[in-house]
């Protein structure tokens, strides 16, 4: 599906929702990061992130998601950009996550996001869950709609969407520049090589017939 660039007109009227206050948060992230850290720089490559503001300066953000499931869907066992063979399996290399966590944070406020659900899209111009559904060819565009949300929407502390791979559970972005105090640690970090939780990711993988192996 083509998904065309973000114009003024489409975030006239976003639809919003709100993250209540003490929600709990799970993360999945480099240790080079603390848990409740915004990333402010221009390293990684995500479907919002990273972005920059109207003056070209990086706009720190944090991801989370609603569950761990849904955080190791959305950091480690993406959806591949196309499969020309249904039945054949994504292999998922663990070397690649040697230095990550998973750490669990919980909301210190209620904070205010610009819902990117598939209704959501809708409101905003979009059909087919177009700034979800397509892999990482489309993150160029993506990173360009979350930065005309955070350009046109100055209440929006981030964005609020269902997890392609994990849904209906929801995933969520922060801006580091409007709620940089938002989030507090809940519960010491889990290095993500640690046998429990590869264990945890192979068995979400093998759900989604993703292989969580060494290659």
């Amino acid at each position: 599906m083509e998904l065309a660039d973000p114009a003024p007109e489409n975030f006239r009227d976003p639809m919003r929702t709100q993250l209540p206050s003490g929600a709990e948060l799970h993360r999945i992230h480099n240790q080079a990061h603390g848990p409740c850290e915004f990333n402010g720089t221009n390293l990684g490559s995500a479907r919002f992130s990273p972005i920059k503001d109207l003056h070209g300066k990086i706009i720190p953000t944090i991801y989370a998601a609603e569950s761990f499931k849904c955080a190791a869907c959305e950091i480690i066992l993406r959806a591949p950009d196309a499969v020309s063979d249904p039945s054949a399996l994504t292999v998922v290399s663990p070397q690649d996550y040697q230095s990550y966590q998973h750490s669990v944070v919980r909301s210190r406020r209620a904070l205010d996001l610009v819902d990117l659900t598939a209704f959501g899209q809708r409101a905003i111009g979009l059909i087919g869950n177009a700034l979800l559904a397509g892999g990482t060819l489309h993150y160029q565009t993506t990173r360009a709609w979350a930065e005309a949300i955070h350009a046109y929407i100055p209440w929006a502390a981030g964005i609020y969407y269902t997890s392609y791979q994990a849904g209906p559970e929801f995933a969520l972005i922060l801006f580091g520049d409007r709620c940089s105090d938002a989030l507090e640690e809940t519960a010491p970090a889990r290095p993500i090589r640690a046998p429990s939780v590869e264990d945890e990711i192979r068995d979400i993988g093998k759900a989604i017939g993703i292989e969580y192996a060494d290659i």
